[in-house]
């Protein structure tokens, strides 16, 4: 995992020593039919699309090896993309002023994160912290608009022996 230099998040005026790596696209494992096609999107799509944001924790089963969890979560989404294609390209404007996905496989961004704490440190996730949720959740630097963002983005985040916590981005279509 390449890391970036450590970075932290205060709750309840701790911090949170974090590891990231730098994001990878994920890509779909074969050649798909929606390669370079367009998906068009429904009317409800058109007016309401929204960007949502979900956590994931798991405690993981001391029986079972940590040493390959993003790259099993990494393959799996590979394997994802296999089916859910428009998922890996992105959202653009048809020349009719309609929103669509243009398939390009361009890849999802997927994160490596590790934190060497106690999953008690990160806190209940279930109350709303916007600081502990912008660790916990990777968002594109500098995407300044819905056409920017990836329509799917994951990060795997490895909480020393207690945790494991998936999140994932996901623009909301009712078409997938």
């Amino acid at each position: 995992m390449n890391v970036n230099p450590m970075e932290s998040a205060s709750e309840n005026g701790g911090t949170l020593p974090i590891k990231k790596s730098d994001p990878v696209l994920v890509r779909a494992r074969t050649e798909t039919a929606g390669d370079g096609g367009f998906y068009f999107l429904s009317n409800l799509d058109q007016n309401i699309t929204v960007i949502v944001q979900t956590v994931y924790c798991f405690k993981p089963d001391r029986k079972t090896s940590r040493d390959n969890v993003a790259g099993v979560i990494k393959q799996a989404l590979a394997e994802v993309l296999d089916r859910f294609f428009p998922l890996a390209g992105n959202l653009t404007v048809s020349s009719d002023g309609k929103l669509i996905v243009e398939c390009t496989n361009r890849g999802v961004p997927f994160v490596e994160a590790v934190a060497d704490c106690e999953m008690d440190v990160v806190g209940d996730i279930t109350v709303p912290d916007p600081a502990m949720l912008g660790e916990l959740v990777h968002t594109l630097p500098g995407a300044k608009n819905l056409l920017e963002t990836p329509l799917l983005t994951a990060q795997v985040f490895q909480i020393m022996i207690s945790a494991l916590i998936l999140s994932l981005i996901k623009c909301v279509l009712t078409n997938h």
